[in-house]
């Protein structure tokens, strides 16, 4: 008998033909240029890709106003305020959607990433089951209606994991590639050497360098002395001063506060607790979890918990991660609600944090908790009443 596809082979499939449909479409009617197409985080990354390849990567790496005139001189005069907010080689990633026009290359870019994603999965469960993808579609409904980078990140973070111990050389390219976004890969460093994977560490730096030194041969070390200059400082200044959507698309402790119109000061002050104790947890577990895969998804639960600023499309592999350990041992119905109320967070987060109620981050502690207690990794609060007193 043949073997029936499997759900994760079928999505992957799916989304090639919704992929190639809308590229034909573009083709016979590539239409107008609408703010719904580009009022994306994508615009960030096509035009940095437009502006390198025309020799003005520096450009992107000045000053804000001068980077979002290039935004308005393209997409017009009223369009909305974007900020470009990673280093010179993330930029290496994102030269070739520079070579293609706007439209073809946010599909493009989409449906790469999808792809890379689907093939992390597989390489992390060769098997996943309907309901474990089910519960990754309101991550993947959020990545791919603002156009962000989750899909790619999120596939570099799963599949560096997954192959830690297998292919470990591989894996530290994966760990490398991901300092494009270093917030999200903070911990893995204390993992790896806990698990002393010393070739996945040896791999991951080599990677990082190669990256470093590629783009300073391609823009110049003064692109990376822009990025330290002006952009990190004006990236402070957003998490610092900005208003508006984006604080309550933050699944942080940090972002929740913010969004209950307190001040950074207020909102760093009662994070900071929480950190530390989730910092202290994450080393708790790391003596008490046996299984490499629930180590992993601890350290993803860990670094969720402690970074102050992440948002709510770099959850695919938070998801991700907590969908495949739970399927390593029975669960309770609780807990299998509160992973029920992780997948919605994505999608249902803005609404409840525009209500009051910025609970992302109760909801990814609650479910941590839930799968540490499970597995017996949480610290013993009393002692074990001895035989004799009972």
């Amino acid at each position: 008998m043949r073997k029936a596809a499997s759900p994760l082979f079928s999505v992957a499939l799916l989304a090639t033909i919704v992929g190639a449909v809308f590229v034909v479409m573009l083709a016979i009617d590539p239409g107008t240029l609408t703010l719904q197409w580009t009022d994306k985080d994508f615009a960030n990354y096509w035009m940095a890709a437009r502006l390198a390849l025309e020799g003005r990567a520096l450009d992107v790496f000045g000053p804000h106003e001068s980077y979002l005139a290039h935004l308005r001189s393209f997409f017009g005069a009223d369009y909305p305020w974007r900020a470009w907010s990673y280093p010179p080689h993330y930029l290496l990633l994102m030269l070739p959607l520079g070579l293609f026009t706007y439209k073809f290359a946010l599909i493009l870019f989409l449906l790469v990433t999808f792809l890379l994603l689907c093939g992390a999965l597989h390489l992390a469960a060769r098997q996943m089951k309907g309901w474990q993808l089910l519960l990754l579609l309101p991550v993947a409904l959020t990545n791919a209606f603002v156009v962000q980078n989750g899909f790619l990140l999120g596939a570099l973070l799963i599949a560096g994991l997954a192959l830690r111990d297998s292919r470990p050389v591989l894996a530290g390219i994966c760990f490398g590639l991901l300092t494009v976004k270093p917030q999200l890969g903070v911990l893995l460093p204390l993992l790896l050497l806990w698990e002393r994977r010393w070739p996945a560490i040896a791999s991951a730096v080599v990677t990082a360098l190669a990256l470093f030194l590629l783009s300073v041969s391609l823009f110049g070390i003064e692109a990376w002395a822009g990025f330290f200059h002006y952009v990190t400082p004006y990236q402070v200044h957003v998490m610092k001063e900005l208003t508006g959507l984006f604080l309550h698309m933050m699944p942080t402790v940090f972002g929740a506060i913010r969004s209950l119109d307190f001040d950074a000061s207020m909102a760093f002050a009662v994070h900071l607790p929480f950190a530390v104790l989730a910092l202290v947890l994450f080393g708790y577990s790391l003596l008490r979890l046996d299984q490499p895969e629930a180590r992993a998804a601890s350290t993803v639960f860990a670094t969720a918990m402690v970074m102050p600023y992440l948002a709510s499309y770099d959850l695919v592999a938070l998801v991700a991660a907590a969908v495949l350990w739970m399927d390593l041992r029975p669960s309770s119905l609780a807990l299998r609600f509160a992973l029920f109320c992780l997948a919605c967070v994505p999608l249902v987060m803005p609404l409840l944090s525009l209500l009051g109620w910025p609970v992302a981050p109760v909801v990814i502690l609650a479910t941590w908790l839930g799968l540490l207690g499970r597995d017996g990794a949480l610290p013993r609060l009393t002692r074990r009443p001895s035989p004799a007193t009972m």
